[in-house]
């Protein structure tokens, strides 16, 4: 009778065991598929200081010409003090307040609205956006919005910044309408890159 009962706890803990493993990963391509996302969003309040700034674009599939359906892209930011989380602090970037996701339609489009973002106050690195885009059979992988014009791209590094994934230049051009509002533009070509460290990281 104790044999039947051990046995039968060790097949528990080991079923657990197994369970627990396959969801470690808290977001999938098969999850991605199943959200229900807007492929038009806003990032911020009327009342966030920072100039007003909308970025949007196209994502295309790896031949460059296919929009891309149902495809992800999340973003965050730091505000218009540099910072990630209000009053700062190092592990900001793993709670932005400033963040979004999209999920694109038949076209492909997405699009935000948001506040240009300061640079980090220690003015070590352009100012920037970070984005995570996913999509079925495309694991999820960064890309990285600079913007033209920022003191802290210079000639000897506009060629490493735009080395990013994305299929596209990471270097964006912007232009101020009649509005105020800053408005920029970039298209993304999927990638299929091998999940990684960088990947699977978000926590809102």
């Amino acid at each position: 009778m104790k044999k039947i009962h051990f046995t039968l706890l060790l097949f528990n803990i080991l079923t657990c065991s197994c369970g627990q493993g396959t969801n470690s990963n808290p977001l999938t391509t098969t999850d991605n598929d199943t959200l229900e996302l807007p492929a038009k969003i806003k990032m911020v309040t009327d009342s966030e200081p920072g100039e007003p700034m909308v970025i949007s674009g196209t994502v295309y599939l790896p031949d460059r010409k296919t929009p891309a359906n149902g495809a992800i892209l999340s973003v965050w930011q730091t505000d218009a003090k540099g910072n990630y989380i209000a009053g700062g602090g190092g592990a900001g970037e793993l709670h932005p307040r400033l963040h979004g996701r999209m999920k694109t339609g038949v076209d492909g489009k997405y699009e935000f609205q948001t506040i240009k973002p300061a640079q980090y106050p220690s003015h070590t690195t352009p100012a920037h956006i970070h984005g995570h885009i996913s999509a079925p059979d495309f694991p999820e992988f960064p890309i990285i919005y600079f913007f033209d014009g920022d003191d802290l791209i210079t000639d000897k590094n506009r060629t490493k910044l735009n080395n990013n994934y994305g299929g596209t230049p990471s270097i964006i051009k912007m232009t101020k309408n009649s509005n105020g509002v800053w408005i920029g533009h970039r298209d993304l070509i999927l990638q299929y890159v091998k999940p990684s460290e960088q990947t699977l990281k978000l926590q809102w």
